[in-house]
C-alpha cells in the first residue's frame, strides 16, 4: 500500500494537488482493489463468505452449515450441521436466512437446496434452545 500511496503523490504533485485529494484517490484505489479481489474469488469462496455472515448466529444455537456441492447449473447444496440438522425451525433458517444471504451476495447462484431439512412435524424435530 505504501507503494501505491507514493505513486499517487507522483501523479498529483504537491503544488497542483487540492487539499486531501490523495486520501480520496487512495480510498478509491482501495475500493477498486477490493472489488478485484472479489471478482477473483471462486464461486464457492463467495458462497462461504455469504454464509460466514450468518454462522455466528447458527453457532450460538449449536449449529452450523456446510457447502456440500455447487453444481454446473450454479445450484448450491447445503448441509445443516449440529443442532440445525434436527431443529424444527430449520426450514425457516434455511429459507429466510441462508438462501436469501447467498442469493443476495452471489447473484450467479440460481438456486439453493438443503440436503437435510427437518420436517417440523417429525418426531425427531427439536426446538431451538431458549437463551
Amino acid at each position: 500500500m505504501k507503494r501505491v500511496y507514493c505513486h499517487i503523490l507522483v501523479v498529483f504533485p504537491l503544488v497542483a494537488r487540492p487539499k486531501n485529494t490523495h486520501f480520496k484517490i487512495f480510498d478509491y484505489l482501495y475500493i477498486l482493489q477490493s472489488l478485484n479481489s472479489i471478482k477473483s474469488m471462486t464461486l464457492k469462496e463467495k458462497v462461504e463468505q455469504a454464509l460466514d455472515t450468518l454462522r455466528p448466529y447458527l453457532e450460538t444455537d449449536g449449529g452450523n452449515v456446510s457447502v456440500e456441492e455447487i453444481t454446473a447449473d450454479n445450484v448450491v447444496r447445503l448441509k445443516l450441521l449440529g443442532a440445525c440438522a434436527s431443529c424444527s425451525m430449520s426450514i425457516m433458517t434455511f429459507k429466510a436466512g441462508l438462501e436469501q444471504a447467498i442469493k443476495k451476495a452471489v447473484p450467479e447462484i440460481t438456486a439453493v437446496e438443503a440436503i437435510n431439512l427437518t420436517d417440523p412435524d417429525s418426531p425427531e424435530a427439536t426446538l431451538p434452545p431458549v437463551n
